[in-house]
């Protein structure tokens, strides 16, 4: 079944560190071991189980992504859109709504609340927190990799925080149409977050792990990372992807 666009996250800033954008509603705020919570009001009552989904995730990215240590990172809640747009429009331009979030740098991330009726549910909304965690590990280790290409940057992003979609329920893919990697670029194709989990998932079962970071590196230079061409890598994805999910 195909995700609704509308609840995943995307990056759209500049690489620069800023200020984080005051929260509309501040509930406080809240530290883990690796994470700087400011939260709402409706995150008051489970912030702690929030850091904990975002901590049991911690090591398992830096180590994917061949990262030995990550400064602390600052996350930001909010219970309106407006706020954040607002906040970020000189560096990020205009987020559109159904962004749930965004990070700022290697150390910023804003979202919209977890626990907000309006972003559920739930457990889709720390995905997205894992989904930009893993934005900001990338950026640590390859500050040049922010949509640079963005079918890169989506994909370890949507792998990393396992935001798997089943491609038999994806019209183009099940009429054997994918998409050229070069048209998922463009910030307002969206198609990335559909076959952006499988193109990870490709590269780890064909090479490693470590050939992620390693074309996270490279910046989506497959000749460089992987000895193949880009067009030979697109061909094997979507042979994969076939064989993967039944195509």
């Amino acid at each position: 079944m195909r995700l609704a666009v509308t609840s995943l996250a995307i990056w759209l800033a500049c690489c620069g560190a800023t200020g984080a954008p005051p929260s509309n509603a501040s509930g406080g705020t809240f530290s883990s071991d690796h994470f700087l919570f400011h939260y709402t009001p409706l995150d008051a009552g489970n912030i702690a189980g929030i850091a904990g989904a975002a901590e049991r995730e911690y090591a398992r990215i830096l180590g994917d992504l061949a990262i030995e240590s990550m400064p602390r990172v600052t996350v930001t809640f909010y219970t309106d859109h407006a706020v954040p747009e607002a906040a970020t429009r000189a560096q990020a331009g205009v987020v559109p709504p159904w962004a749930a979030g965004l990070v700022t740098s290697s150390s910023e991330i804003h979202l919209m609340s977890p626990n907000s009726p309006a972003w559920a549910p739930y457990s889709r909304m720390l995905s997205h927190l894992v989904h930009e965690f893993a934005h900001c590990v990338t950026l640590r280790a390859n500050p040049r990799i922010a949509n640079n290409p963005r079918w890169l940057w989506e994909s370890v992003a949507i792998y990393e925080s396992g935001q798997s979609v089943d491609l038999r329920g994806v019209s183009y893919m099940a009429a054997l149409q994918p998409p050229a990697f070069a048209s998922l670029n463009t910030l307002d194709n969206t198609l990335v977050y559909d076959v952006g989990y499988s193109i990870a998932e490709f590269v780890v079962s064909r090479w490693s792990r470590r050939a992620l970071a390693d074309l996270v590196a490279a910046n989506g230079d497959s000749s460089a990372a992987l000895g193949v061409s880009i067009d030979d890598f697109e061909r094997q994805w979507f042979a994969f992807a076939r064989q993967r999910y039944g195509l």
